[in-house]
């Protein structure tokens, strides 16, 4: 159990107080979704999980691990380690204020309605979404096919690929480019090692080998290329 929240099930919460919070929700389709999923939520094993202001984490926080269906925070959250959620089954959070993570692994539906910071911040397949209100601050951005909708700006060191993104997109590296051997090791990326016909060595890259593997290594909080 996280601490510093109330919970649905323990009885800390109730339903009318989680239906008027899921109102701050920016975008009416989740709001509609998770207002729906509380018709039935005592058919599940999830929880709803709130926040009454700021909310720290000293380690990780993965929503599917705590069984939290939507964890709603009144303020900023900071997270000493990676922040996860996951798309099956679907977890949300909703921020009202800003977020700090050591890194950023979304599957599900992410809310934060100021700034996001983090090392890395890697999308994980189309199903969910993020909304990020103010500005994304991040060492290494990696949407993967993750929609992210980003009302300010973002700012990474390195960008990689072609973030799914109506407005605000960064220019990424792609994902054929031999620059992403700088910051990934060889056994993450489809290395294609060639030689030309003056015997001169040729290497390309074609994506990712593994991105589960990619995502173990940010979740433990190891380096994707070390130094």
């Amino acid at each position: 159990m996280i601490e510093g929240v109330r919970s649905l099930r323990r009885g800390q919460v109730t339903e009318a107080e989680a239906r008027a919070a899921v109102r701050l929700f920016h975008e009416p389709h989740k709001a509609k979704a998770v207002d729906g999923a509380l018709d039935d939520i005592e058919d599940y094993e999830t929880d709803v999980l709130v926040a009454d202001g700021d909310l720290h984490v000293p380690g990780d926080l993965d929503l599917t691990d705590e069984g939290a269906y939507l964890l709603i925070v009144h303020g900023d959250l900071i997270v000493d380690g990676c922040y996860g959620d996951g798309d099956d089954p679907e977890s949300f959070l909703l921020v009202t204020g800003g977020m700090r993570a050591r890194d950023v692994v979304t599957a599900g539906w992410l809310e934060v309605h100021g700034d996001l910071r983090t090392g890395r911040l890697i999308g994980d397949y189309n199903d969910c979404s993020a909304l990020i209100g103010g500005d994304v601050h991040a060492d290494l951005f990696y949407g993967e096919e993750h929609w992210f909708t980003v009302e300010g700006r973002v700012h990474a060191n390195v960008v990689v690929g072609t973030p799914r993104m109506s407005a605000n997109r960064p220019a990424g590296l792609p994902l054929d480019d031999v620059r992403l051997l700088d910051h990934f090791d060889r056994d993450l990326l489809r290395v294609l090692d060639d030689t030309a016909e003056d015997g001169t060595p040729l290497v390309d890259v074609d994506g990712f080998r593994d991105f589960h593997a990619l995502k173990r290594r940010v979740r433990a909080g190891l380096p994707l290329r070390p130094p």
